[in-house]
C-alpha cells in the first residue's frame, strides 16, 4: 500500500489518500476473495476514472474498462470484454477471440469460466459512465452484479458514475454494490493539484499568490478541475504580462491584482468554451463584439462531444470540394503534410460556396478527424436528426421519392464553427482547402 501511495504521488495523484486505501483494502490483495461490485460515484474532474485505472494498472490485474457511451447493447459490451481479457492472456489472440464470442448472457459466463481456468489473475470489470446501461434490458445490470456468484470465479465488477445509486431502478432487483463517494475538491486541494502546472521560469510563492487570486472569482462558480486548468494558464499570460514589460514589480500583489481582476472576471461568461476574451482581438480569429454573441449561441447549444466533431465533419464536407477530400483527410499518404500545406487557406475564403454533401461522405470525414476509434451506431447517428432540428444542419431535396441516399447541407456559419471546434481542441483552418482548378 505505501509503495503505491509514493507512486501515485510521483504520478501527480493526490487529496484522495482515504478514498485509495478503501479501494486498496477490497482489491488490493490477489489471493483474497474480492467484493462482488463496487459503485463509484461523484461529480466530473473528482478523480473517479484515473484513480481506478492507476491502482489496476499496479496490481495487473486482468482487467477490461468499458466506455458504456460507446455501446448500443449488451451484446456488443459482452464481446468488446471477452476481446479485453482474452488480449492479455498469452496465447494466439486470433483463436481465443473466435473462441470466445457470445450472444447472451450463459455464454457470457461461460467464456468467463474458460478465461479464469487459462489466467489466475483475479478479473475485474469496469463500466464507466454507466448510466447508460439503464436503457439496457431488464437482466443485465442485476447479472453484471453478482457475476462472481454465477461465475464462480473472483471476479469483481466496478461501476463508475455521476450519479447516486438511486437513480439505478430495475424491475427486478439487484444486488446493492458497494458505494464509494468521491467528494468535490477543496479550494485547498485545488490549489495543490493547479500548482503541478506551474511555469519553470516563475518560483511556487509567486504562483501560489496567484492561485489565490485566480480561485477566489472562479471557486464559486466551477469546481470542474479540467476547465480550472485551462483557464489558470491562459489567464497567467496575462497576469505576468505587466511583470515582463517591468511596469508592476513581482511582489506588489495589489497592483497585479487590479491589472487581472477584470480579466479574471470576463472569462467567467466563458469558462467552458474553452477559449478566452484575447481569442476576441486575434486577428487570425477576427472576432469582435458582435462575433461575441455567436460564442454566448454557441454554448447554448451545449452539444455533446462527438456531435461536435460530427458538425465540423458536416461543415468540411460542405465548403471542401470532393476531389481534395483524399488530399486532405488520408493519414497514410507520405505526402499528405505538403498537400494539405499547399492546399489550406482560411475559412473567409474557403466560405465563398456552400456545397451540398451525403451522409456517408460526412461520416468518412467525421472519422478522418477523430483521433480515436468510435462505432457509428444509433446514439451516434441521432445526432445528426437533433442538428437538423437545432439548425444547424439541413436536409437537401426531398428524400422520401429519391432513392440515393440522404443530402445535407450546413447552415452553421464560420465563427460558429470556429468557436466548436476551439472547444474541442481542434485547428478548422488546417482542414480547408482552395478551389485548385
Amino acid at each position: 500500500m505505501e509503495k503505491y501511495l509514493k507512486r501515485i504521488r510521483k504520478n501527480n495523484i493526490i487529496c484522495r489518500e482515504e478514498i485509495i486505501a478503501r479501494l486498496y483494502s477490497l482489491i488490493g490483495v490477489a489471493d483474497e476473495p474480492m467484493p462482488e461490485s463496487i459503485f463509484v460515484y461523484g461529480h466530473m474532474a473528482t478523480g473517479k476514472s484515473l484513480i481506478i485505472q492507476s491502482l489496476l494498472d499496479y496490481l495487473k490485474y486482468n482487467v477490461s474498462y468499458v466506455n458504456c457511451i460507446e455501446h448500443l447493447g449488451s451484446k456488443h459490451i459482452y464481446n468488446y470484454i471477452l476481446d479485453d481479457l482474452v488480449t492479455s492472456i498469452k496465447e494466439s489472440s486470433s483463436d481465443s477471440q473466435s473462441k470466445y464470442n457470445c450472444d447472451n448472457i450463459m455464454d457470457f459466463i461461460i467464456a468467463l469460466k474458460k478465461i479464469s481456468r487459462s489466467d489466475k489473475r483475479p478479473i475485474v470489470l469496469v463500466f464507466d459512465k454507466c448510466h447508460k446501461i439503464r436503457h439496457f434490458d431488464v437482466t443485465f445490470l442485476p447479472v453484471i452484479l453478482r457475476l462472481k456468484e454465477l461465475a464462480g470465479i473472483n471476479i469483481c465488477t466496478i461501476l463508475i458514475s455521476e450519479i447516486v445509486w438511486d437513480k439505478f431502478n430495475t424491475k427486478i432487483g439487484a444486488l446493492r454494490p458497494i458505494k464509494i463517494y468521491f467528494p468535490q475538491y477543496t479550494k485547498d486541494e485545488l490549489a495543490q493539484l493547479l500548482l503541478f502546472d506551474k511555469p519553470t521560469n516563475y518560483d511556487i510563492d509567486f504562483y501560489k499568490n496567484y492561485l489565490n487570486l485566480f480561485l477566489s472569482v472562479f471557486f464559486r462558480f466551477c469546481r470542474d478541475l479540467n476547465e480550472l486548468r485551462h483557464m489558470a494558464k491562459i489567464n497567467f499570460a496575462k497576469y505576468v504580462e505587466p511583470i515582463e514589460s517591468k511596469r508592476i514589480e513581482p511582489d506588489n500583489i495589489t497592483a497585479l491584482w487590479r491589472n487581472i481582476s477584470g480579466t479574471l472576471r470576463s472569462n467567467l461568461e466563458i469558462i467552458y468554451l474553452r477559449v478566452s476574451t484575447s481569442d476576441f482581438l486575434q486577428p487570425d480569429y477576427q472576432m469582435s463584439r458582435e462575433i461575441e454573441s455567436t460564442t454566448k449561441l454557441a454554448l447554448s447549444f451545449e452539444l455533446p462531444f462527438y456531435a461536435k466533431y460530427m458538425l465540423i465533419a458536416a461543415y468540411l464536407a460542405s465548403y471542401n470540394p470532393v476531389k481534395y477530400d483524399k488530399h486532405i483527410f488520408m493519414k497514410q499518404s507520405s505526402k499528405r503534410k505538403k498537400k494539405i500545406r499547399s492546399i489550406k487557406k482560411t475559412g473567409e475564403d474557403a466560405e465563398k460556396k456552400c456545397r451540398v454533401f451525403t451522409i456517408s461522405r460526412m461520416l468518412a470525414i467525421f472519422c478522418a478527424i477523430l483521433d480515436e476509434k468510435v462505432d457509428i451506431n444509433a446514439n451516434l447517428l441521432a445526432q445528426i436528426s437533433t442538428m437538423c432540428q437545432l439548425g444547424l444542419l439541413s436536409i437537401v431535396g426531398d428524400n422520401i421519392t429519391q432513392l440515393d441516399e440522404t443530402k445535407f447541407k450546413c447552415c452553421a456559419s464560420h465563427d460558429f464553427i470556429i468557436v466548436v471546434a476551439k472547444t474541442v481542441g481542434f485547428e478548422i483552418k488546417n482542414y480547408l482547402s482552395v478551389n485548385m482548378a
